[in-house]
């Protein structure tokens, strides 16, 4: 589970070729900062139908398997995506486009692979709390290095020889899937059983309960950190892609010691700790007042959002029903996402009206210690 993690990290959530691209497009094809960002969300499309390719994989075996089918598919397709546009020299922007929304739906779906995996294993061996974390370990240190090399690769290596060292994490864990991966085989269709499933699921209160605490948790209202860096901080794409890389090793460790506690301690407070992580890197923005400062907030925000995170979805995981658990968790993971998109919606608005960054981070603090501490009280 660390290993499609970190493969996920290599390939697409941010990727090796993320900044390169980005570089790319910018300076050699002339993309303006609207341009860049449509791109760019056109390429992410495949994340936001995360459900339906959990649904898929929850319903329908392929070739006699439901896991290992679907990622030496997905890995093949990121290998040949990115080996396909090494093969051009300057791409155009319509030849990037089709080669990474390729690269990009293949690691949405084996991102959902890697979180039924976990679920099915975490609930079995009763281990969820940790093998989420160990996921979290892959992605957070793998995404540090795909920040600090793509930023210099992009200075120093030709695009298409970018395109080809980003085959080779794939490539290598398109070989230990194959070989190394243990899937029972099981050729049963139950796509239909998956949906009444889920459809039975969701009509119990417990489920109900989940959701309607994701939401309430992630809808905090979050200050646009991209605008107060770039317009009163002065930063430039330099040292937002350091403090990206930063925040990324806080993850890391936030998640290296979330997992060391569940290991001892199977049993954990989750929503305290959800509560007090997601209150904590909140409040830690409050801080960001020159690249020192910045440096240090991103490594806190990274350490106290993971365990946020962490200890609201070790919630989820529980609520997932027999066959059903991707379908489960990854639409709860697309209800997060919207929440967390309103919650910076809100954010940016109080910021536009006039309300200072800092204080921004504070309203949002503060929301959440109020509907948190509410929620712990409440709780049976």
């Amino acid at each position: 589970m660390t290993l499609l993690y970190a493969v996920q990290a290599a390939s697409s959530n941010p990727g090796l070729a993320y900044l390169p691209v980005a570089a790319y497009l910018t300076d050699a094809l002339g993309f303006s900062a609207t341009q860049l960002a449509s791109f760019q969300a056109a390429v992410l499309l495949p994340w936001f139908t995360k459900p339906l390719w959990a649904l898929l994989a929850d319903g329908v075996a392929l070739v006699n398997y439901r896991i290992k089918s679907y990622l030496i598919l997905c890995y093949g397709l990121v290998v040949a995506g990115f080996g396909g546009l090494g093969l051009v020299p300057q791409p155009t922007a319509v030849e990037l486009l089709i080669g990474i929304s390729i690269v990009s739906t293949a690691v949405a779906v084996s991102d959902v692979l890697a979180d039924r995996l976990m679920v099915v294993e975490g609930q079995r061996r009763q281990r969820a709390n940790l093998f989420q974390a160990a996921q979290w370990v892959g992605w957070g240190s793998t995404a540090v290095a795909m920040f600090l090399a793509g930023g210099w690769l992009a200075d120093h290596v030709a695009l298409r020889t970018i395109f080809w060292l980003s085959t080779l994490l794939p490539g290598v864990a398109l070989g230990l899937v194959v070989w190394k991966l243990p899937e029972r085989p099981d050729a049963t269709q139950r796509l239909r059983a998956s949906w009444q499933q889920f459809c039975r699921a969701l009509r119990q209160p417990y489920l109900r309960r989940v959701i309607g605490l994701v939401v309430v948790l992630q809808i905090s209202p979050l200050p646009v950190d991209y605008l107060y860096q770039t317009q009163e901080l002065g930063f430039g794409n330099g040292v937002i892609g350091q403090l990206k890389a930063v925040e990324a090793v806080g993850t890391a460790l936030g998640a290296i010691g979330f997992g060391l506690w569940a290991w001892r301690a199977p049993q954990l407070p989750l929503l305290s700790l959800a509560v007090i992580g997601q209150a904590g890197a909140t409040l830690s923005l409050a801080f960001m007042h020159d690249v020192n400062s910045a440096y240090g907030v991103y490594l806190l925000r990274g350490l106290l959002g993971i365990v946020g995170f962490l200890g609201l979805f070790g919630r989820v995981v529980p609520a997932c029903p027999p066959l059903a658990e991707g379908l489960t968790y990854a639409l709860l993971m697309s209800v997060s996402n919207l929440a967390v998109s309103l919650g910076l919606v809100v954010g940016g608005t109080l910021y536009d009206l006039g309300l200072p960054f800092g204080t921004v981070a504070l309203v949002g603090t503060g929301y959440i210690l109020a509907v948190g501490s509410w929620l712990i009280f409440r709780q049976p």
